[in-house]
């Protein structure tokens, strides 16, 4: 049995860049500027022995179903639901905001695993 594990989180917090080092190439475009990564990704992932099917999403924003950020936030929905395991990025420099607070609630209404990952904490600044 494979176990599913989805990456989700706001746009811009590490995630598609996650997704590539666990699945040990670029599959998944990573860049500055939010709102890159629109579809899921899938790949396998590896940590040492362990192997899963892993999932990128796009960032989770809260808009209407006929917008693009709507049609993104479906697919992130429809993730989350096929997923056994849920891995939620933030951004720790910026703390949990509000959109954080949002999506974590709709995660516990999932009733899925879930482990919070705080991003972007390198360097002195963070």
């Amino acid at each position: 049995m494979s176990v599913s594990v989805a990456i989700v989180g706001r746009p811009n917090v590490g995630k598609s860049t996650l997704f590539n080092r666990l699945v040990g190439k670029k599959l998944a475009l990573v860049d500055d500027t939010p709102g890159v990564t629109r579809d899921r990704r899938e790949g396998e992932g590896r940590i040492g022995d362990l192997t899963f099917t892993l999932i990128d999403t796009a960032g989770y924003e809260d808009a209407d179903d006929a917008t693009l950020e709507g049609r993104m936030r479906q697919q992130t929905e429809a993730a989350i639901q096929e997923a056994d395991v849920i891995l939620m990025m933030i951004d720790a420099r910026a703390g949990v905001t509000p959109m954080d607070e949002h999506f974590a609630k709709l995660l516990r209404k999932a009733g899925k695993k879930v482990t919070l990952l705080a991003n972007k904490v390198e360097g002195r600044a963070a």
